[in-house]
Formats: C-alpha cells, structure tokens, sequence
C-alpha cells in the first residue's frame, strides 16, 4: 500500500466494508510511503464516512478494493474450530464464554455446540462451534485460536467459517 491508494476497511459491524483513503504512513513511528503485506504499520485515513469512523475498532483489516478477499468474504459471526483444552477447573458446555484470539482478532465468544459431546474437560480435544458475542470478524479457516477465560486455556485452530453474506 502506498500514501494516497484508496483502500476498504473492515469488517463493521454489519459486516460491510468501509472505502477510505491512506493519507499518510508510518511504521515504527517513522513517516514511509510505501507498506507491504504482512507489515505492521499505523495508517491515517481520510475520505472515512462518519458512520464507518465511529467503528474503527482494533482487529480491522485494510484491503485493496477489488480484492479477491472481499468478493469472498470470510466475514462471519459464527464459525467452528478444533479445540483442545489445555487446563480448566471443571469442563466446558454450552454457553460458557470465554475470550477468543485468532490473529489480530481479540473478542468474547460463546460456545454454540461441543460436536459428539456434552461438555470437554482437560486434556480432551473436540470440535467447538462459537459465536462472536458482538461483531462480525474476518477470519479463514486453518487460522490458530486461543481461548481463555482467567486459569482456563484452550488452543485449536478454525476449520470451518459460516460467511455472514453468501
């Protein structure tokens, strides 16, 4: 990405993707021009509409528009993932939330359903269907997640996304 390339950013909270445009660039606090793939950098942004500005939020993705990921949309608020409990005290069931990270993802999700059993323990892995409790986000499957809630752990990585749009 480059200063001045108009970009869309997202997902908001109805799972649309917002156009902007990248006024300036830096990356560890040093003005640049140019932002590769896979670079961490801060961006300014203009052109934003007043709607999508009050939803910028940690965890967005910026993408080039007419980019393949968009037409895609790996946005979704329901998605399942193949977890294996590192510690918790009792077991987990149904409606047990917990905070889940997936990438640059960091939001409170809810156990929808526990595949083939009624709740797991530690030291058992299971099939786990979630719901994010409040935005839609960006994910694709074989992307690594933690769960965690105070003691209790859980790693696995997402299998399956159920996209909002088709």
């Amino acid at each position: 990405m480059r200063e001045g390339d108009h970009v869309q950013i997202g997902p908001l909270m109805n799972g649309e993707f917002a156009p902007a445009k990248i006024h300036s660039i830096h990356r560890y606090k040093v003005p640049c021009r140019v932002v590769r793939a896979g670079q961490s950098a801060t961006l300014a942004l203009s052109n934003l509409s007043e709607e999508a500005e009050h939803q910028i939020r940690k965890g967005l993705v910026v993408l080039m528009p007419n980019h393949e990921e968009t037409r895609i949309h790996p946005i979704c608020l329901y998605f399942q993932a193949r977890m294996h409990v590192l510690y918790h005290a009792t077991f987990i069931s149904p409606g047990f939330q917990a905070t889940i990270h997936i990438g640059n993802v960091c939001q409170t999700a809810l156990v929808v359903a526990i595949m083939g059993k009624k709740r797991i323990v530690t030291n058992e892995t299971a099939s786990v269907m979630f719901r994010f409790l409040k935005n839609p986000e960006y994910i694709q499957p074989g992307c690594r997640v933690l769960f965690r809630e105070g003691y209790s752990k859980c790693i696995g990585q997402v299998i399956q996304i159920f996209p909002l749009k088709s």
